[in-house]
């Protein structure tokens, strides 16, 4: 469709007129000057096209049509590269890495590859798009299917993408694929043929191992371990557990398939904190060498840095807070909430349980802070108020969460709780829209500190306890400004040997938005309550005020082929000691051989956002096992020593000698519009492919009139009619 539009510079009728007073100049000029009916003739023809010319710029022309441009359809082509691919299942047959090059030489792909914008991507645990080029390498150790698919989906999400092919043996190792429903079409292909498998000797491997990396002294814990068997159809077998060279359980699981996955589980406790090593072992024949000793790390903290965190009703601050707790290694988190059936439950990693709850000082006597979430005053009995006080006066730490059951009511300023709150209540609860601003105290304050100095703006708050005063001594650390006003958000106070912190709202996980001038990884949120924590529970190496090398690294477990990064903080009592330069650390391998390295000074990132000074260097582990890392140094006429272990492991081979899984990829096709290709027919998914074509329309306006032929034109006409008047010798 086109159409010329006109934005004159003047109304027609002024154009009009200014037209035709030209045309009268030009008419009487020519009646005055000229007697030649040719000349007359010639001259005014150029006048008039100048005239013509010069009125279409005036009129400023513009044509308007629609600019329709087709736009190519996308297509996915999920390549899987895990390990499974390249398994010498059938020595008659390809493997199906080779199926995938001839795959990606077909005539049906190459033909796509004009009619469709074309995007290759790779997966084994986790997806990444690659150029058409690339060199495929099929070594991952696990296939996430069902999540690979769903992240493709997503990747194009608002784009048009017309299907997804999929290229996999179908061995997923999540199990999740098998409810994999996507809203395009998903078509799969035949890797390799039907065959009758070799005869699978017995075999016994550990499949995966569930364990708590960090445990606290006197805390009772549990390992899971997942025993898996091909050929053992009808056997029991034993599984033992040792700890520090020691056997300290052992439980027997039985098969009852030719191929499956049991579980064995064992309890464990330490009583001495430290790295403790334990290993798995299954003695049996048909066990494999990871199976018959199979080792991994815990670290055994002291009882001092336990929380304990009960909140009156589910909620976002329940799951935030929660998180960000149990994220800091240093800490061990028991949590409850209130039911909708008035219950109190424990929540945890495994899920919920039944259970009891006392505040009594037996009962809190292994607790370093407590959070109370909004807990109603009628839930907590005089003995329960007299117990948590008498917590903090013997120097516990203790948090009390805004909300309308706590601090809004007035039950809770009578009772002890109120006389340990630094804050005035009980506090109106309201709700509505509040800005909040970090107060001068609090930015020297370790909760918030240095890190918090540049934020110019937090997430605005939802509700709020509006309180018109604090204790004597409180330090208030943020406000809150409501209208107009502002006042206590985050107040903190000592009582008796402890230390008591109000967070004054329920909407505090806000906070885990951006905030301007934010400038560390973890979030504002994690970050005040890491620093929160750090602050209420006194750190061991301080009680004790001693010299000390803390040897750790960012995890106990790591994949061979992974290179741990050892890190060390060397705390020295002597404020005029200075450190050294460099720490030598010596790494015992477990075929016993020693690797000497030297770690760097470094600045390094505690859990809250901190920097402190320390040591770091990278190491790389030749064999699968225990690792026992040892620094030593001599301050003074001190000797000091830090140790630590860490565990590397085997990833899990994949080379099952499994065929592919044939009625999960049929079922993936067939479950999301696709259809499974037999190897005869790879070329026939175009047929089933049906896409329609997508239109990208704009309307474009053209300037006519703001055109160099139309200028030059002009000044060609102009030149002429000179050129002519020179010639007759006319002005």
């Amino acid at each position: 469709m086109s159409e010329v539009l006109y934005n004159p510079i003047f109304k027609w009728q002024v154009l009009l007129v200014i037209a035709l007073a030209l045309v009268g100049v030009v008419a009487w000029s020519f009646a005055k000057g000229l007697q030649s009916k040719a000349r007359i003739a010639l001259t005014g023809g150029l006048r008039l096209l100048v005239l013509v010319a010069f009125v279409v710029i005036l009129l400023q022309p513009q044509r308007k049509h629609d600019d329709v441009q087709i736009l190519k359809p996308q297509l996915a082509v999920l390549v899987d590269t895990s390990e499974s691919m390249s398994d010498p299942v059938d020595e008659k047959q390809e493997r199906r890495a080779g199926r995938v090059a001839e795959w990606m030489k077909s005539p049906a792909l190459q033909k796509a590859r004009h009619d469709f914008d074309v995007r290759l991507f790779t997966f084994d645990r986790e997806i990444l798009e690659q150029p058409k080029t690339t060199e495929m390498k099929f070594t991952g150790a696990i296939t996430n299917l069902g999540s690979a698919l769903s992240q493709v989906q997503e990747r194009f999400r608002g784009q048009p993408l017309s299907g997804i092919l999929l290229l996999s043996d179908g061995l997923d190792t999540t199990g999740a694929a098998k409810s994999a429903q996507l809203s395009v079409p998903v078509f799969t292909f035949e890797l390799e043929k039907p065959f009758t498998p070799k005869v699978r000797p017995k075999r016994v491997s550990i499949a995966s191992a569930d364990y708590p990396p960090r445990m606290f002294v006197g805390v009772d814990g549990e390992v899971r371990i997942g025993i898996q068997c091909s050929g053992m159809s009808g056997k029991t077998i034993g599984v033992e557990i040792w700890r520090e060279g020691k056997k300290t359980g052992e439980t027997t699981v039985a098969f009852n398939e030719d191929e499956q996955t049991r579980q064995a589980t064992f309890p464990i406790s330490n009583a001495k904190a430290g790295s403790v090593s334990y290993d798995i072992r299954v003695p049996d024949e048909a066990a494999d060498k990871d199976a018959k000793a199979y080792p991994f790390v815990i670290n055994v903290l002291e009882p001092g840095n336990r929380v304990l965190y009960v909140q009156n009703t589910l909620g976002f601050d329940f799951k935030f807070l929660r998180k960000a707790i149990v994220t800091d290694r240093n800490l061990l988190l028991s949590s409850f909430v209130r039911w909708g059936d008035g219950r109190i439950v424990a929540l945890d990693s495994r899920g919920m349980a039944q259970a009891k709850l006392d505040f009594n000082e037996k009962a809190l006597a292994n607790q370093a802070v407590m959070i109370l979430g909004d807990l109603p005053p009628e839930l907590l009995s005089p003995e329960s108020t007299k117990g948590i006080r008498d917590f903090v006066d013997k120097g516990g730490g203790l948090v009390l969460l805004g909300g309308a059951n706590a601090l809004g009511s007035a039950a809770f300023g009578k009772s002890l709780l109120g006389e340990v709150a630094p804050i005035k209540t009980p506090a109106e609860y309201r709700e509505g829209n509040f800005k909040v601003e970090i107060t001068e105290t609090g930015l020297h304050h370790p909760v918030f500190g240095p890190l918090f100095a540049q934020v110019k703006d937090f997430p605005s708050l939802l509700t709020v306890n509006i309180s018109e005063s604090t204790s004597p001594t409180a330090e208030v650390l943020m406000e809150m400004i409501v209208d107009g006003k502002h006042h206590p958000l985050v107040v903190a106070n000592r009582f008796g040997g402890g230390r008591v912190v109000v967070i004054a709202t329920d909407t505090i996980w806000r906070w885990r938005l951006a905030a301007k001038g934010w400038s560390a990884d973890r979030s504002p949120y994690d970050t005040f309550w890491s620093q929160l924590m750090d602050w209420l529970i006194p750190k061991e190496q301080n009680k004790q005020n001693s010299n000390a090398i803390e040897l750790f690294t960012e995890r106990s477990n790591y994949l061979l082929g992974e290179k741990p990064e050892l890190r060390a903080v060397v705390r020295l009592q002597d404020a005029k000691s200075k450190p050294p330069a460099s720490l030598p650390v010596e790494v015992r391998s477990p075929d016993d051989k020693v690797f000497n390295y030297t770690m760097r000074a470094a600045t390094l990132q505690t859990q809250g956002g901190k920097s402190v000074p320390g040591y770091r260097v990278e190491v790389d582990p030749n064999v699968a096992g225990v690792f026992k890392a040892q620094a030593k140094l001599t301050a003074g006429a001190t000797p000091l020593e830090g140790e630590t272990r860490f565990v590397v492991v085997k990833p899990v081979t994949e080379l099952t000698g499994k065929p592919i899984d044939r009625e999960l990829l049929k079922k993936i096709a067939e479950t999301n519009r696709g259809k499974f290709y037999e190897l005869e027919k790879w070329n026939d998914w175009p047929k089933d492919l049906h896409v329609e074509e997508t239109h990208f329309s704009r309307v474009v306006l053209t300037d006519l009139w703001n055109n160099p032929a139309l200028l030059l034109f002009l000044m060609a006409m102009l030149c002429v009619e000179w050129i002519a008047r020179k010639r007759w010798n006319l002005p």
